[in-house]
C-alpha cells in the first residue's frame, strides 16, 4: 500500500462557464485547490470543500436556485461577471459565504475561497488557535526547561492528541536512507521498549522521509467503519528528517483538515526546536548547517517581498568569549553552549538561530524592523551577558540576495565591537 499526498483542498466550479473570469481554473490549480466540475461523494470520493459559482448577474430567479441549499451545503462564493455592488449584495442576503463581481483579483478570490474552507472546518477558529499558540508556547518552555530527548517527544504526541481530539498519536524516530526506525513516544501507551520498525513494511514512513512531504494512507488498524486515516508528518531538526509524526482522528473521520495539520506543523516545529535545544546543551552545538541559514534567508527575502513585511538578520558576538588555550575545547565548548541557551530562551517561535563563523550566532527576526531587533538586544542584554551586534533590516537598498545580507551584518557587527558604549552597529 502506498501513501498518497495530502489532499488538497476541493472545489466545485458550477453555473454559467461562460461567466467565469479568464485564467480562473489555472489560478485554483496553483493555488493548490483541486478542481471538480460533479458532485459524486462517496466514501472513496468526499463532498468538495467548497462550491464557486459563476454568473453573469444578479438574475433574482437564478441566485434562488443557486442558494436554496445553502445552509447545507460547503461556502458557496459567487463570482459575477457583471460589475457593481448590487449583484453581491443581493448574493449575501440570500445565503452565499462571500460573493464577488467583476473585474475580479484571482490571487483573492482564492485567498477567499481558502478563508471561507477554514472558518467550516473551524467555526471556533480565534479560540481554537489561541488555545493552541498557548500551548506551543507552554511546550516549549517546558521542553527547553531541561527535558531529555524521549520527553520531548512525549510531551509532543499527548500535547496534539489533546489540541487536535486524536485516537492515536507516535512519534518515530528514523532519517533518511536509513532502513529502520523506533517508536519513541506513543499517545496509548507513553514511553517503552518499542522494537525496531522494518520501514519496508511501512512505504508511506519511507516516503514521507525520503520527500519529507505529508502523507496519508488508510489505516488498517481502524475500527468497524474501515474508512479511518493515518497521516504521516516528517518532523525536520537542523535541516535533517529527524522522524515521522503518525496521527489518527476517530474512525470515520475524513482525515486531518488543512487548519488542524497547520497546527500540527506548528507544533512539531517546537518540539524540532526543543529537541535542537536539548541536543545543544549535552552534546555541544551542532548550527544548522550553511544551506540552512541560506535558505532561510531566502525564505524570509521572498516572504517579506510577496507581502511587504520587514525582517532583521542579528549577529551576535559574546564580549570575553575568548578561553585561554589551557582550559581545552571543552570549555570553548560549554560557554558557547550557556550562550546558546541564554538566546534560545529569548526567542519567539518564529525566530530562527544558527552557529556563525567563529563564535558568532546569526539571528533571523521576522517581521522585525531594525528598531525591534535593537530593542531586544538591549532588553535581553543583561540575560545574555555582554554581547556586540550587528544588524541589517530588510527592505534595504543594497540587498537583492543572502550574501548582500551577511556583507551588511558582518560589517555592522565590526561597527557595534568598535564601539564603547552601545556596542551595537546597524547597517544604514
Amino acid at each position: 500500500m502506498t501513501g498518497a499526498a495530502l489532499p488538497r483542498p476541493r472545489v466545485l466550479l458550477d453555473g454559467d462557464a461562460s461567466a467565469r473570469p479568464d485564467g480562473l481554473e489555472r489560478a485554483l490549480t496553483r493555488a493548490g485547490f483541486h478542481i471538480l466540475t460533479a458532485i459524486a461523494p462517496t466514501p472513496h470520493q468526499p463532498p468538495p470543500d467548497a462550491l464557486l459559482t459563476t454568473l453573469p448577474d444578479a438574475d433574482p430567479d437564478a441566485l434562488r436556485q443557486v442558494l436554496a441549499h445553502a445552509a447545507e451545503e460547503p461556502p458557496r462564493v459567487v463570482v459575477f461577471a457583471a460589475e457593481g455592488p448590487d449583484a453581491p449584495t443581493a448574493a449575501l442576503a440570500l445565503g452565499a459565504a462571500d460573493a464577488l463581481a467583476a473585474p475580479v483579483h484571482l490571487p483573492e478570490l482564492c485567498a477567499r475561497l481558502l478563508a471561507r474552507i477554514r472558518d467550516r472546518q473551524l467555526p471556533a477558529g480565534t479560540l481554537y488557535e489561541a488555545r493552541v499558540r498557548e500551548t506551543l508556547r507552554d511546550f516549549i518552555q517546558q521542553a527547553r526547561a531541561g527535558l531529555q530527548p524521549d520527553e520531548v517527544a512525549l510531551a509532543l504526541v499527548r500535547r496534539l492528541g489533546r489540541a487536535l481530539s486524536l485516537t492515536h498519536c507516535s512519534f518515530v524516530v528514523t532519517r533518511s536512507g536509513e532502513d529502520e526506525g523506533r517508536v519513541v513516544a506513543d499517545l496509548a501507551d507513553g514511553r517503552g521498549e518499542h522494537a525496531p520498525l522494518d520501514l519496508g513494511r511501512y512505504p508511506e514512513i519511507a516516503e514521507a522521509v525520503r520527500s519529507r512531504r505529508t502523507l496519508t494512507m488508510p489505516d488498517t488498524h481502524a475500527g468497524p467503519s474501515g474508512h479511518a486515516v493515518m497521516t504521516v508528518m516528517p518532523v525536520v531538526v537542523d535541516d535533517e528528517v529527524a522522524g515521522v509524526l503518525l496521527m489518527r482522528g476517530p474512525d470515520a473521520a475524513p482525515g486531518l483538515s488543512a487548519a488542524q495539520l497547520g497546527l500540527a506543523a506548528s507544533l512539531a516545529e517546537a518540539a524540532a526546536r526543543a529537541l535542537d535545544g536539548v541536543r545543544a546543551a549535552t552534546d555541544g552545538l551542532r548550527p544548522p548547517p550553511p544551506a540552512a541559514l541560506d535558505r532561510r534567508l531566502q525564505e524570509e527575502l521572498e516572504r517579506s517581498r510577496r507581502y511587504s513585511l520587514s525582517f532583521s538578520l542579528v549577529l551576535l558576538h559574546q564580549d570575553g568569549a575568548t578561553v585561554p588555550d589551557e582550559a581545552g575545547p571543552e570549555a570553548e565548548i560549554r560557554q558557547r553552549h550557556e550562550l546558546v541557551g541564554r538566546v534560545r530562551r529569548e526567542l519567539r517561535l518564529p525566530d530562527f538561530v544558527a552557529g556563525y563563523a567563529g563564535d558568532e550566532l546569526a539571528l533571523v527576526l521576522p517581521e522585525t524592523d531594525a528598531d525591534g531587533a535593537r530593542r531586544w538586544i538591549v532588553r535581553t542584554r543583561e540575560r545574555l551577558g555582554g554581547v556586540a551586534a550587528g544588524i541589517v533590516a530588510y527592505p534595504h537598498p543594497a540587498v537583492t540576495v543572502p550574501d548582500d545580507l551577511l556583507a551588511l551584518v558582518e560589517a555592522a557587527l565590526r561597527r557595534g565591537r568598535a564601539q564603547t558604549g552601545e556596542r551595537i552597529g546597524v547597517a544604514e
